[in-house]
């Protein structure tokens, strides 16, 4: 019991002495003044070492990224003279766009500076290959619907038939001529024995023809039948009345001893028949008649 007794009385002492010690005062106060932090100073840009900087030119994930910037903030970044892009406040530039240059090799503009850059992770095409075998013959394509018809035209007037000519008279028969006299008999031959037939007799001589009688007179020609105004080829048969550029319609008439058979619109329209004349519409370039006789 005693030695345990003397630790505990030991702990207890080395406790209050410790009690009793001052505290530490730290360390001693400088007369110096602590240094003052120096104020971050703004950022600028930096200025590229040539007209047009080039940051990162590569192909990655089938696009082509090109990044840099150039020494006039908002001008505007021409690449291969086809894709261009502005530059923002501070001159700098992305390119990505899906595209890859035949030959590895870009041009960037931004007036009045030029530059050419290599691109990363680009293949320059190669020679062209030989060509492949002919492929099989697709099938063959339905027809397509057929077109519809399209109207059909009017038919155009018919013209009037001319009047039937009337027949000449026929002529007269000549008259006939007179008959021949008759020959004389011959002699009648003497009869011959009984039971013994008579020789035949000698004919008699054949009496001459008479006269032949002369030709009647030939009748005259009846008068000639008029010439009807179809299918006759007389120059007198049909005349024809022009006229053209006639401001607002065209109209035909004929001659007070004619008749308008038919007329014709030219270059669109429907002749008009209004008694002894006919009109064409206004969009029509002229008007043709024909006339004849009555």
């Amino acid at each position: 019991m005693r030695p345990a007794l003397a630790l505990t009385i030991l702990l207890a002492l080395s406790g209050a002495a410790l009690a009793q010690q001052p505290p530490d005062p730290g360390p001693a106060p400088s007369s110096e003044a602590p240094p003052r932090q120096a104020k971050p100073r703004p950022r600028h840009a930096p200025v590229p070492s040539q007209p047009i900087m080039v940051y990162d030119a590569r192909i990655e994930a089938g696009d082509l990224r090109i990044s840099g910037s150039v020494r006039k903030p908002g001008a505007i970044v021409v690449l291969d003279d086809d894709i261009s892009i502005q530059a923002d406040r501070r001159g700098r530039f992305a390119f990505r766009v899906p595209y890859r240059p035949p030959t590895c090799v870009v041009t960037l503009k931004a007036d009045p500076d030029e530059r050419e850059a290599v691109v990363a992770n680009c293949a320059a095409e190669g020679p062209p290959g030989p060509p492949g075998p002919q492929g099989a013959a697709g099938p063959t394509g339905e027809p397509g619907p057929k077109g519809e018809t399209g109207p059909k035209g009017e038919p155009g007037s018919k013209g009037d038939s001319g009047s039937k000519g009337d027949s000449g008279s026929k002529g007269e028969p000549g008259s006939k001529g007179e008959p021949g006299s008759k020959g004389e008999p011959g002699e009648k031959g003497e009869p011959g024995a009984a039971g013994i037939p008579g020789a035949k007799g000698d004919p008699g001589p054949k009496g001459d023809p008479g006269p032949k009688g002369e030709p009647g007179i030939k009748g005259e020609p009846g008068p000639a039948g008029g010439a009807g105004s179809r299918g006759e080829t007389g120059a007198s048969a049909l005349r024809a009345v022009r006229k053209s550029d006639c401001a607002g319609g065209c109209t035909v008439t004929c001659a007070a001893d004619e008749m308008l058979v038919t007329a014709h619109c030219l270059k669109g329209g429907t002749p008009v028949y209004d008694g002894e004349g006919a009109t064409c519409p206004a969009d029509a370039s002229g008007i043709v008649g024909f006339c004849t006789r009555r």
